[in-house]
């Protein structure tokens, strides 16, 4: 049981930000992912991604395919980004590993590639 300062009240602290990129407020929609590469920023609208496909092991491999183009995000627990992309809500995506030892749980984004299909 938890206890509750103002009981149905707004936080008085905003959550910590995913280290793996950003998504939108909750009941809103991302219009563009920005995916960060190590020597530039890359952006899509979230309407040109045609699918995209969760391979379980190791590396963990997600792949966005576009229209021309296949994105590529090797990792582990990558699952939560994939539920950012399923809900619509993933606005910026960046690589965070390797970890600083006790680090907080969740994706580890290792590698992000950009081919043409």
């Amino acid at each position: 049981m938890s206890i509750e300062i103002y009981p149905g009240g707004m936080p008085l602290a905003r959550p910590v930000p995913p280290n793996w990129g950003e998504i939108s407020p909750e009941g809103k929609t991302a219009t563009v992912v920005r995916f960060v590469l190590v020597n530039r920023w890359v952006s899509f609208p979230i309407d040109q991604f045609e699918r995209w496909e969760h391979a379980v092991g190791e590396p963990e491999l997600l792949t966005i395919k576009t229209g021309k183009e296949e994105i590529v995000i090797e990792g582990r627990e990558l699952s939560e980004i994939r539920a950012a992309l399923d809900m619509g809500r993933l606005c910026e995506l960046r690589v965070n590993f390797p970890r600083p030892t006790g680090a907080r749980p969740g994706p580890q984004v290792r590698r992000i590639t950009i081919e043409t299909a």
